[in-house]
């Protein structure tokens, strides 16, 4: 059974992070962004706000490719891990696409760290850093608890009248404003008050809007932070915060153990609780055994999907692609069911240190802590040890697929460099834009190939991660540059036959033509010359049509030249330059002329 946490919304997290993300934008001038998830897609703005925070300058690459994309959020998450902020299954994959749970995550894990080690370092200690809600809570309990209507419990329902947020200010400038007055506003007036009070005297950016707080159950990651904004510039002296108390607690939100090593043992080591206590014991455990129970069966179904979801080594690039980020999905819903997981471990202690079970409950209690916290952990290095082999059948397939990308280049390369012949026949030009266009086939289909060039899942050794991307990067260049340069020559190849093949069917036409025409005056002479004129009106006849005939043939003049002159720059454009056999028949053609005249001057 999946454990729902309906404290978060995705909607409000996505607005109340983009307005922290340009409060701390506007510092240096940057732009700031309008859409969370699409806004830090290439990773520019990403590296912006982190030189913001950590005050350092980092290298960014202004391509609009989404390997730029993939570098600029790797380098990103690099700094991050150097800064010690840590990140479970947010690949920049997750970041370049827009995935908004893992944004929101990448966004809340970075809020987190600068917001509490870094702002909150001076005011906390490192135990109450990593016990952040608890101390926190504390915190707003213990300067709000003299104030009617103000009960401070949680970071949801708490807070959604607003009267906890001017309980707080109004604790440590009551003179501001009459809280009295403040009670008998509306919810919504009052938040707006408690924000514009916040702004105005102590400088802290307006992140949260009334209406995504007035809610049954408004967001609780937007409440706490905008609280961690209070607690860092609301006065309070550091022996006040020191002298909280709170619970210890692992609040991290990566993907390990769900409870710090120890727990176990230092429950089971505790004294027992009061037995004035003792009588909601069997309520709880019932309650525990629920949870306990929800949760093993959970556990025993992702095992039995992460062992029937085989991945064979032979598979195809894209059945690889489909099980990397089906496990991605998988990881993802793992990190998500810790805290549960956790949060069943800690009830198990707590009931355990304050005692109430008896001998045999206890021993019980234990037993199914040590099965849940080994079989959590077992599952967990199952699925890193799947998401590791997975990775490297992955980076092995594509490496392949490049591999091969490059040897059909070389091949081609090879094959256009036979290609470069144009001509001299028309029939050469036609054989040749036939055995073009079967290219230009061959194009289309390797076109899916490079397609897919642009989805390269890149994963990346973190011992090696520069040298990975330079040199993935590198390859991807020179490929898609010698691929460019193949579709140029096809393209500017393919306009020069088209043309070249019209010019030289026009051209033949017009020999066709004249030749025939030749060809019925020659059998007109002839037949002059078989039957010799006696009759003077035979005779005049027969003048009329030498006349007629040189008039024609006048005219036409015309056109041989005209075609002469066209074969001519015809036979420059062929390479090697030369007219072939089309050159030949136009020149018979002024031999059987010159022919023709002769014989009518005769």
């Amino acid at each position: 059974m999946e454990i729902v946490y309906i404290d978060e919304r995705e909607d409000v997290q996505k607005k109340t992070f983009a307005k922290w993300i340009n409060s701390q934008l506007v510092k240096s001038n940057c732009s700031v962004i309008h859409d969370l998830f699409v806004d830090l897609q290439d990773g520019t703005r990403l590296l912006a706000l982190l030189e913001i925070l950590t005050g350092k300058q980092y290298k960014r690459e202004k391509g609009r490719m989404r390997v730029h994309h993939l570098n600029n959020v790797n380098r990103a998450l690099q700094v991050l891990e150097q800064n010690n902020v840590k990140l479970v299954n947010i690949s920049s994959n997750d970041i370049v696409d827009g995935n908004p749970k893992l944004t929101l995550g990448l966004v809340w894990s970075i809020i987190l760290h600068w917001q509490v080690h870094y702002h909150l370092k001076d005011l906390m200690s490192e135990l109450q850093q990593t016990n952040l809600e608890k101390t926190l809570l504390a915190w707003c309990r213990q300067n709000t608890q003299n104030y009617s209507g103000v009960d401070v419990r949680n970071f949801t329902t708490s807070w959604s009248d607003g009267l906890a947020f001017n309980a707080l200010l109004h604790h440590f400038r009551p003179d501001l404003f009459d809280f009295a007055n403040v009670t008998r506003r509306h919810p919504n007036a009052r938040l707006e008050h408690a924000f514009r009070i916040a702004q105005e005297q102590f400088g802290i950016e307006k992140l949260l809007d009334p209406e995504d707080v007035n809610t049954s159950v408004p967001d609780k990651k937007s409440v706490m932070m905008y609280v961690m904004c209070l607690f860092q510039s609301l006065p309070h002296s550091s022996l006040e915060v020191t002298s909280l108390d709170f619970l210890q607690s692992d609040t991290s939100s990566s993907l390990a153990s769900p409870l710090p090593e120890g727990v176990l043992g230092e429950a089971e080591a505790r004294t027992s609780r009061p037995v004035s206590l003792a009588t909601n014991a069997s309520v709880e455990l019932g309650g525990y055994q629920v949870a306990m129970e929800e949760v093993l069966t959970w556990l025993l179904e992702a095992e039995d999907r992460l062992s029937q979801d085989l991945l064979l080594a032979e598979a195809d690039l894209e059945t690889i692609k489909e099980h990397f980020h089906s496990h991605e999905g998988f990881l993802l819903e793992l990190s998500g069911h810790q805290e549960g997981v956790g949060a069943v471990l800690e009830e198990g202690a707590r009931m355990l240190s304050e005692g109430g079970l008896n001998r045999d409950e206890e021993d019980e209690v234990r037993v199914q802590m040590r099965l849940l916290n080994s079989r959590w952990e077992a599952l967990r290095l199952k699925a890193m040890e799947k998401q590791a082999s997975i990775h490297g059948l992955l980076m092995g397939a594509q490496q392949k697929q490049l591999e091969s990308l490059r040897e059909w280049l070389t091949a081609t390369e090879d094959r256009i460099s036979r290609m470069s012949q144009t001509g001299p026949d028309l029939s050469d030009l036609h054989s040749q834009l036939a055995t073009h266009c079967e290219l230009q086939q061959d194009l289309q289909c390797q076109q899916k190939t490079v397609d897919a060039l642009c989805n390269l899942v890149v994963v990346v050794d973190d011992n090696a991660a520069d040298n990975m991307y330079s040199a993935m990067e590198d390859q991807l260049a020179a490929l898609g540059e010698r691929w460019e340069h193949i579709c140029q020559w096809t393209e500017e190849r393919g306009t020069l036959l088209q043309q070249l093949t019209s010019t030289a069917s026009h051209l033949h036409d017009q020999v066709t033509w004249l030749q025939n025409w030749l060809q019925s005056k020659e059998t007109v002479l002839k037949q002059m010359e078989a039957e010799p004129a006696t009759e003077m009106g035979v005779i005049l006849d027969r003048i009329k049509q030498l006349q007629i005939l040189r008039q024609q043939m006048d005219a036409q003049q015309k056109r041989l030249v005209n075609i002469q002159e066209a074969a001519q720059e015809l036979s420059t454009r062929m390479s090697p330059p030369g007219g072939g056999g089309d050159l030949e028949k136009i020149e018979a053609l002024q031999d059987r002329w010159d022919a023709l005249v002769m014989i009518m001057e005769m």
